[in-house]
């Protein structure tokens, strides 16, 4: 096997690695201990958010053809962006009753945003449709301590978002200030998982903190959606 191959195989490697991690945050969570179980899930973006860049710079789909990387990546992304974020709601008692049917409103939603073709404009750098961040909402509203009712209002909210082809920013993908962009990322997911280490109003202070630039992120891609119309 040529090293190339074997590169590339490491890539799949390193994606694949995130159901490592999801069953951590799986068993943490089904332990009571939240914090631990958001910490492990959170962790899986830096995977998500540096392995598709891998790939490109290794060839993987010259090298190691026989895998369908785009497959492996959409059927983690699931569990890691829809199914174990809204597990944690459910395990936190962060929605309203129904819980089935508020819970599961995120998951239809997601799966037809992840069925969706058309979803990933690969080329101009956009998502189409609310992309399934469920994973960083959880995580905010859990470290604000956010009341269920806003919560449930927030999850219906952003199920319906997912079917309307608004386009939101593909940070990796995107072809104008993307360094800036990742840059700015990468410090609010630093702050993020920082304030998931700590207690009390540094928790919050320092979510709040994380959340401008996801803030400014909606923000931008509203502004740049509206140019493209």
């Amino acid at each position: 096997m040529s090293s190339a191959r074997i590169k590339a195989y490491l890539v799949h490697l390193y994606t694949a690695s995130t159901v490592v991690l999801l069953l951590l945050s799986t068993i943490f969570l089904l332990d009571g201990q939240f914090a631990a179980a958001l910490f492990a899930m959170l962790l899986c973006i830096v995977i998500d958010g540096t392995d598709g860049m891998l790939a490109r710079r290794y060839n993987v789909k010259k090298y190691v053809p026989e895998v369908d990387g785009r497959a492996m990546d959409d059927v983690i992304d699931f569990v890691a962006y829809a199914f174990l974020p809204v597990l944690f709601m459910v395990q936190a008692e962060m929605l309203l009753q129904p819980v089935l049917l508020f819970g599961a409103l995120p998951l239809l939603a997601s799966a037809f945003g992840f069925a969706r073709v058309d979803v990933k404009l690969d080329d101009e750098g956009f998502f189409l449709g609310f992309p399934s961040y469920w994973n960083l909402l959880v995580a905010y509203l859990y470290l604000i301590s956010a009341p269920a009712w806003i919560n449930t209002i927030i999850v219906i909210v952003l199920s319906i978002l997912v079917f309307i082809p608004t386009r939101y920013i593909y940070i990796t993908r995107l072809p104008r200030y993307r360094n800036a962009h990742l840059a700015a990322a990468t410090i609010s997911g630093i702050i993020l998982l920082v304030s998931v280490l700590v207690d009390g109003n540094a928790r919050i202070l320092l979510a709040l903190l994380s959340l401008l630039y996801p803030i400014f992120y909606i923000i931008y891609s509203l502004r740049l959606n509206r140019a493209a119309r």
